[in-house]
Formats: C-alpha cells, sequence, structure tokens
C-alpha cells in the first residue's frame, strides 16, 4: 500500500476551491493508496527560534547540540520525516499576492535542509524526496500564460515548482483552478472542465 501525503495550504475547508478540486482527485483514488492530510492552518507549525537556527548550523556541521536545540530541531526532524517518507503527494495551493500563502512558505522553510531533504556536490543540488506530486493551483483570476510568455504576477507556481524540483518530487503535474471569483457558475465549469484530469491522475497511483 502507497502512501499519499496531502498538504493543504487553505484555511477555507469546503468553502476552498482548491478543496474542491481535490475532493475529485481524492474520490477517485485506488483503494490501495493510504492517506495522510497535513493541514497547514491547522498543524501548529512551529516558529523558527534562534534555537532552531542554532540547531540548523550545528547539524550541517556535525556539531553537537544543547538540550533545548535538540529539542525544537527534533519537531523540525519530525516533520521532515512525514514529509520524505511519503510515497506520493497532493498539494492544495491558493494563490494569495501573486505567490503561496504563508503557512506554506513556514513549512518550506521548516521542512528544506540539507542533509534531510536535499544534498548537494560538484553536480549541483540532488532531492532526498521522492514521488509524484499532484499540485492544485486555485486563482481567483486568470494567470495563464499570455502569448506563449508566463504571466507576469504568476509568482505561485515558478517558486513552488523550483522548490518541489530541489528535494526531490518529480513528477509534478498541475492543475489550474482558475477564475474562482467570477461566481459559482463559472466555478462548478472549471471544476468540470479539470475533473478528467484530475481522475485520470489519482487513478494512475494504483501503479505507482
Amino acid at each position: 500500500m502507497s502512501n499519499l501525503l496531502v498538504i493543504n495550504a487553505s484555511p477555507r475547508g469546503d468553502a476552498s476551491a482548491g478543496n474542491m478540486a481535490a475532493n475529485i482527485f481524492l474520490e477517485a483514488l485506488p483503494d490501495s493508496v493510504a492517506l495522510t492530510r497535513l493541514d497547514l492552518f491547522d498543524a501548529g507549525l512551529p516558529e523558527v527560534t534562534v534555537e532552531v537556527t542554532s540547531a540548523k548550523m550545528k547539524y550541517a556541521m556535525g556539531l553537537d547540540l544543547d538540550e533545548e536545540e535538540a529539542k525544537q530541531w527534533s519537531v523540525i526532524t519530525s516533520l521532515v520525516e512525514q514529509f520524505v517518507r511519503a510515497d506520493n503527494y497532493l498539494f492544495v495551493i491558493p494563490m494569495w499576492n501573486f505567490s503561496i500563502p504563508y503557512k506554506l512558505k513556514q513549512y518550506i522553510d521548516l521542512i528544506t535542509h540539507p542533509g534531510l531533504t536535499f544534498t548537494r556536490d560538484e553536480n549541483g543540488p540532488k532531492g532526498l524526496a521522492s514521488g509524484a506530486a499532484t499540485v492544485i493551483y486555485s486563482r481567483g483570476g486568470d494567470y495563464s500564460p499570455k502569448d506563449g510568455k508566463p504571466d507576469p504576477y504568476d509568482f505561485q507556481s515558478p517558486y513552488f515548482g523550483a522548490w518541489a524540483s530541489l528535494v526531490g518530487l518529480g513528477p509534478v503535474s498541475e492543475v489550474n483552478v482558475q477564475t474562482t471569483m467570477a461566481g459559482p457558475d463559472v466555478l462548478a465549469k472549471v471544476l468540470e472542465a479539470q475533473r478528467p484530469q484530475l481522475v485520470e491522475m489519482a487513478s494512475a497511483l494504483a501503479s505507482s
């Protein structure tokens, strides 16, 4: 049985367009896939403290941690272990001010460390996680490429895609749920248009 880690970066629950799309995906999952869910706004993510930053530097240099550093660092490593042991990933990411929600950025900062989620050598970085990722981007407007060029206001997908590559996720499949602010009728049409892709990607996890 494979494990799918669902990382939800929306605080809106069932009212979230991204979560509506995610539910289509999850309803199509094979029975052989087990779910682990992490709702970032409810998770009580730890803060980055002086002790955490000191522990990170000491860990990187192979130095011993003091008692408080070790205590706080163990919370970080528990989050990392949950992340890297997943076989596949589903991310629900709304666009906030052209980028990602601050809780997702906090989570990324908490788990992204050399020696834990990536390494680096003369050939560049190599991710220590693995597995396919489905990323549902929800957006109030239309931020699709324009005239063959990326939308200049889309800082959401370029940033997240770069991070996913750094930590070793791949392939990364994107589902864009856009124009969500145009009203419920438009949103329903958008979700129905994305349904075949979501169902196909979920069904494919049976063979992963």
